[in-house]
């Protein structure tokens, strides 16, 4: 059989770099998501770090040491600046939990049964241009419902950065005052 001449076979050529750009557009989110949940574990990391070592340096400076039954104890006075950073520390996690939690409906690939029961199944199997078209379609539309769950990720870890950064300036704050 000879490879179509023409228009048809241009047309071909053009399915099927739709086709290809398609399924990169994919692979390119999954990317996006993994980074992204990568960073999102790094600042619970770093989080943990400012929140042990700058708030227990602060709250060690902030009590009054006492003699409880021969044994020294230091009574740790909390005020609004002290439960505001715990707070924020505590929401920094949250955020970043629902950052690497899995979430339902991420579609990168696409069911092999499904695709059976569509393109071969039924009665003559699809052209290769008609699954390409098939694909790209879908792909389309997992694209955008995957950008809609990237978006709502990238806000929460954007907005765990910037209470990070609340945070550490209220811990500096409280360190400065003692």
């Amino acid at each position: 059989m000879s490879e179509p001449k023409g228009p048809v076979a241009g047309f071909e050529a053009t399915e099927e770099a739709v086709y290809r750009e398609s399924i990169r557009t994919l692979d390119e989110q999954a990317k996006v998501l993994d980074g992204l949940r990568n960073r999102a574990g790094a600042l619970v990391a770093v989080s943990s770090l400012v929140t042990a070592f700058l708030g227990g340096q602060a709250l060690n400076r902030s009590g009054a040491v006492m003699q409880v039954g021969g044994r020294t104890v230091t009574e740790i006075h909390l005020d609004a600046i002290a439960w505001t950073a715990i707070g924020l520390f505590c929401v920094v996690l949250l955020a970043n939990l629902l950052i690497v939690a899995p979430w339902r409906n991420w579609v990168f690939t696409h069911n092999p049964h499904q695709l059976i029961s569509v393109h071969l199944d039924p009665g003559p199997p699809s052209t290769v241009s008609e699954l390409h078209r098939s694909l790209s379609y879908w792909n389309g539309v997992h694209y955008k419902a995957n950008g809609n769950k990237l978006r709502i990720l990238s806000a929460l870890f954007a907005t765990a950065c910037t209470l990070l950064a609340v945070e550490t300036v209220m811990w500096l704050w409280l360190l400065a005052r003692s």
